[in-house]
């Protein structure tokens, strides 16, 4: 199934890839996702959100410091484009994508509060894809453990979003994942593939 061209009449996302059957009350109780005061009443059609993320573990060679990146679609458009190197050098691939995963759920959050703002009804929380399984399945079971504190924060963080019903996270494998074109150096043959879903002129 071809996840960025939208189709009514077919499941928009494959439900089977998703964890929904975690249970988070003994570990953040009745956590929801909290909006400001005042909003708008939503009006209209409910819209999906989904974001793809990436990183290229020390992928610069003078500092070794990582590369996130992220993409944010609302329905079939892409609202957010977000490429720029990390501020902190990772010993792990699992360190960049986590950090990535958190700079991820950081524009999402804002995304989401600035279309309740104008009224925008969402469809549910926003489906999350990332390459690195470990990352996955780390801020999805609520059983993973964390020894490194930027590393944990970053982790409860993501699970926050999961438990409250802002995030829910997949895996995406790395050869379709459209966020590694941000990342790093790839063949024009490869971003062609990865990027024409999107930019249909490219």
């Amino acid at each position: 199934m071809r996840r960025l061209v939208f189709d009514p009449t077919t499941p928009y996302i494959d439900e089977s890839r998703f964890n929904n059957e975690s249970d988070w009350k003994p570990i953040y109780g009745d956590i929801k996702e909290e909006d400001p005061h005042d909003m708008p009443e939503p009006l209209g059609k409910a819209v999906k959100t989904f974001c793809i993320v990436d990183a290229n573990h020390a992928g610069n060679v003078v500092t070794r410091r990582s590369h996130s990146g992220v993409l944010i679609f609302i329905m079939n458009a892409l609202i957010i484009s977000y490429s720029k190197r990390q501020n902190t050098v990772e010993s792990a691939s699992y360190g960049s994508e986590l950090v990535a995963m958190r700079i991820a759920r950081d524009l999402v959050v804002a995304l989401r509060i600035k279309l309740k703002s104008f009224g925008v009804p969402l469809d549910g929380p926003t489906d999350t894809f990332t390459d690195n399984e470990a990352v996955y399945k780390n801020v999805t079971f609520p059983e993973s453990t964390l020894t490194k504190k930027h590393n944990s924060i970053n982790y409860h963080i993501c699970r926050e979003s999961v438990a409250a019903g802002i995030m829910r996270h997949a895996h995406e494998p790395g050869d379709t994942n459209v966020a590694d074109a941000l990342t790093k150096i790839v063949p024009y043959s490869r971003k062609q593939r990865l990027l024409g879903q999107i930019l249909y002129d490219y």
